[in-house]
């Protein structure tokens, strides 16, 4: 009885707060509790680990690292200080879930899944690539644009201990504490029905933390090394973002159907030529080939602009709150209290909340 109840709990847990979005049929319950369960049962305690002889010395180093990212992340930050990735899962594979956006044909807006207490998110995600890879099929016989991602980390909003996943240690040093600082940040600040804002909140908070943490710890190479990264992180946003106002440009015109379908895809092979423009001058990186190798979509640009619409103005925030992260904290909470579209007006204008 106890072992049904805590399976019940779960799953009921799962539908409220997991970066899911739908608990539709039972075999969606399944996949997620399964899913879950399989990756805590699995999952071991990191002091445990560090003091274990059958722990490998590189597997040693990565999770001292996550230990100090963790501390730093509570003392520095001031993010939740709890048993959140003090865990270790070794899963055996680099995904924990598949992500699937989905958009219609002439549209920039996904689809959304919705849900009781945890709002409406703009994916769908499933712990078996097979199930991911069938619902997407399904929606691009519904011809919608669909993209499928995978996802070495995810958030269930303090509910659960989430421990730190095999995947996410063949991360840099950077991008793991980037990774580790959005998530917990999902744990401080989340607003029902706008995945826009809640990303965009964790990412600004996770590049905060890693300047923060570069200040600290990095030598000047490293510090160079993840400059450069995030220069060209931006200029691939950038460049996305610029081709997502064409889109919504040509969707919102009077053109018909079939003149759409054809400007979209010249629309698609100019974005393309430009990023090869673009990589021209990074001097041999190819870090975005991939993205661009698969087909591109309106889901695909979605999924980008999701993270990044409203980030530069998150970290305006922060300057304008004299990079005082209390202040900063609870400026968002003040903008966070008004509806969605005053929530982005006082956001961009860095105007009082007060009238919300």
């Amino acid at each position: 009885m106890i072992r049904q109840q805590k399976l019940t709990v779960i799953t009921l847990i799962f539908c409220l707060t997991h970066s899911l979005s739908s608990c539709s049929t039972l075999a969606y319950y399944q996949q997620s509790v399964r899913g879950h369960l399989q990756m805590m049962h699995t999952s071991e305690d990191i002091e445990s680990l560090l003091g274990s002889i059958h722990t490998s010395d590189r597997l040693k180093k990565r999770l001292q690292l996550v230990s100090r990212i963790r501390d730093f992340a509570s003392e520095v930050l001031l993010l939740p200080d709890n048993q959140s990735y003090r865990r270790y899962a070794d899963i055996g594979r680099k995904f924990i879930v598949w992500n699937v956006v989905a958009t219609p044909s002439f549209s920039l807006t996904p689809e959304q899944s919705c849900f009781l207490f945890i709002g409406c998110l703009s994916y769908r995600g499933f712990f078996n690539y097979k199930d991911a890879e069938t619902y997407a099929q399904n929606l691009e016989n519904q011809e919608l644009d669909v993209y499928l991602g995978g996802v070495s980390a995810y958030s269930t909003l303090g509910w659960f201990d989430d421990p730190v996943l095999n995947g996410m240690l063949d991360r840099s040093d950077t991008d793991l504490a980037r990774l580790l600082f959005h998530e917990l940040a999902h744990q401080l600040l989340y607003i029902k029905h706008d995945t826009e804002f809640n990303e965009a909140f964790a990412d600004a908070v996770a590049l905060i933390g890693v300047g923060l943490w570069l200040e600290s710890f990095a030598s000047e190479a490293e510090k160079l090394a993840f400059n450069g990264d995030l220069k060209r992180e931006r200029q691939f946003t950038e460049l996305v973002l610029v081709y997502q106002t064409k889109l919504r440009q040509l969707y919102q015109s009077s053109l018909d159907d079939e003149a759409k379908m054809q400007e979209k895809s010249t629309i698609y092979k100019e974005l393309r030529q430009d990023y090869i423009n673009l990589r021209d001058n990074w001097g041999g990186n190819n870090e975005y080939d991939l993205w661009f190798e698969n087909k591109l979509n309106n889901a695909k640009i979605s999924a980008v602009s999701t993270y990044r619409n409203l980030l530069p103005h998150f970290i305006t925030a922060f300057e304008a709150s004299g990079r005082d992260l209390n202040q900063f904290y609870s400026l968002i909470r003040e903008i966070s209290a008004c509806d969605m579209n005053k929530r982005r007006k006082h956001l961009r204008s860095m105007t009082s909340p007060r009238n919300c």
